[in-house]
């Protein structure tokens, strides 16, 4: 799947209080890990070390990264890593928001 290609200094920015990172740039895991450590000022080696890359291999399944023939799904998955909460968009877009600072859902 072909995404709107990014330069390396625009792969991750902020945006109103939110890392964001495109998925098209890097592996998914990276774009993960890169967008937490930037919203927590947390090292990179440690988020990387709470996330697993079965995690990030699946939604790239879900989105359609794989090389298999499903129809590929379209939304948003979110989770929380490191105390802060992540969205991955089927879009490419990735925002990594600290859970603190983040809405709490009507419910």
């Amino acid at each position: 799947m072909t995404r709107n290609p990014r330069s390396a200094d625009e792969s991750t920015k902020l945006w109103h209080d939110r890392q964001l990172a495109h998925w098209d740039e890097s592996a998914l895991y990276e774009a993960v890990t890169e967008a937490v450590s930037n919203a927590t000022g947390t090292a990179h080696s440690t988020v990387a070390s709470r996330y697993d890359r079965a995690h990030a291999a699946a939604l790239s399944r879900l989105f359609g990264e794989g090389d298999g023939e499903a129809t590929p799904s379209t939304g948003v998955v979110k989770f929380v890593l490191s105390e802060c909460v992540v969205s991955v968009h089927s879009s490419g877009r990735i925002s990594a928001s600290p859970a603190d600072e983040t809405p709490a859902a009507d419910g």
